[in-house]
Formats: structure tokens, sequence, C-alpha cells
């Protein structure tokens, strides 16, 4: 019985931080910012102007990981499009992230997950009874252990608020 739990703890723990690269990450942590925003750079516009979307604004900052192991630069926001057939907005969002250079990673109706250098991103339209034509979206970058200096840059980040990055 008790090897059993032993085993069942073990496996939940490694469920639980398999979102995090046990490792550390190859490149520093301002680097991996910059590749995360760079992304979100290329994907929003991207969105934006496959909806016809007149504003978009997007924040990001660094957050610990599921499970409290390991640190990623993650975000959201929204865009505001007019008002269309959600549908058919949804497709060109996806068409246009993929045609961008995005792998297609969707697995949920009403939604585009795309995903390209480790970067995750989602599009879907909120609802419409109580914001017609706004989009959110949100990203997360790859998960990783930080260690000397770029640690002490991710934790003192995370204690900062979110700062824009599309506006």
């Amino acid at each position: 019985m008790r090897t059993a739990l032993t085993l069942l703890t073990l496996a939940a723990l490694l469920g639980a931080t398999s979102a995090c690269n046990l490792g550390g990450d190859e490149v520093p942590a301002k680097t991996r910012e910059q590749e995360v925003v760079d992304t979100v750079d290329e994907a929003v516009p991207l969105a934006r102007d496959a909806l016809g979307a007149t504003t978009a604004v997007v924040d990001g900052k660094w957050n610990s990981c599921p499970g409290g192991v390991g640190h990623r630069f993650e975000g959201g926001g929204t865009l505001t499009a007019p008002e269309g057939d959600g549908a058919a907005q949804l497709e060109a969002v996806r068409e246009a992230l993929v045609g961008g250079g995005f792998d297609d990673e969707t697995q949920a109706d009403g939604h585009v997950s795309v995903v390209r250098r480790g970067v995750e991103l989602d599009f879907s339209q909120q609802l419409a009874a109580k914001t017609p034509g706004t989009w959110s979206m949100s990203f997360q970058g790859p998960c990783h252990r930080y260690s000397g200096d770029d640690e002490d840059y991710v934790e003192a980040q995370n204690l900062q608020p979110a700062r824009t990055l599309v506006e």
C-alpha cells in the first residue's frame, strides 16, 4: 500500500512539473523575455488585421509556472473589432497566423491556439452579450528554472506590474 501511494505521489509531482523544463534555460532570462515579446509582436498585428480590429492592448510579465517550479513570461489582452460572424472571424485569425508561420495547436472550439518558438498564444471571442466585438488573447512563453543573475532578474520582474507590449 505504501509503495503504491509513493508511486502515485511521485507521478503527481512529475505531472505537476511537466509544464516546466526541469533544467535551466539555454539563454538568459532577458533574452527569453525578448523572444516572447517579439513573437507576440508578430502575432498580434496578424490577428488585428484579420479581424479588422481598431485597437489591441496586450500586457505581459514574469510569473511562476504551475506547481511553482520555474518561471515564464506570459500575459494577454484584448482586441476590439467590428461585430461580425464570430466563426468566420475566428477562421480568418487562424488563417492569418498559420500563414504567418505559426503552428496551429487548436484543441477547443471557439479558440485559435498557435505556437511559435515555444510561445503559446490563444485567441477567442469574448461573450458578445457583454462586450460585442471584443476578442481576448493570451500568451505564455516556455517555462524554465533560472539561477544566479537570471533568477534575480526574473524574481524582481515578477514583483513588478505587467507592462504594455502592444497598444
